[in-house]
This record gives structure tokens, C-alpha cells and sequence, in this order.
């Protein structure tokens, strides 16, 4: 029994990473884009900062997911 416990726990333990980094990137890319927007001169920045995507990372899964 435990034979098959353990290829089936490390199956699940790596989808679950892989979810958690698919997330971690999208945070971090949109951190890092904020970032950028506020190391521009003030009138630039605002604009800039209006041109981040702040969706959530459900929202951007759900409208990938939907995309042709």
C-alpha cells in the first residue's frame, strides 16, 4: 500500500508547487512593474502605474482559460 501512496503524494505535492509558482511569478512580475512605475518623475509615474494590469491572479487564469 504504501508503494503506491508515495508516487501519488509527490504527484500532488508537485502540481501544488506549480500552481503556487504560476502565482508567485505573476505577483512578482506585477510587483516589479509597479516598481518600475514609481521610479518615474511624478506626472509619468501616475500614468504609468494606470497602465499596470492589478487584476488578481483568479481573474488572469479565468480570462487565459477562456482564450482560444
Amino acid at each position: 500500500m504504501n508503494y503506491f501512496c508515495r508516487p501519488l503524494g509527490a504527484c500532488l505535492l508537485v502540481f501544488l508547487l506549480c500552481a503556487c509558482t504560476h502565482q508567485a511569478w505573476y505577483e512578482g512580475f506585477k510587483t516589479g512593474a509597479e516598481n518600475e512605475c514609481n521610479k518615474q518623475p511624478p506626472g509619468a509615474r501616475e500614468d504609468c502605474l494606470k497602465r499596470v494590469n492589478r487584476e488578481s491572479y483568479d481573474r488572469y487564469e479565468k480570462e487565459r482559460g477562456a482564450r482560444p
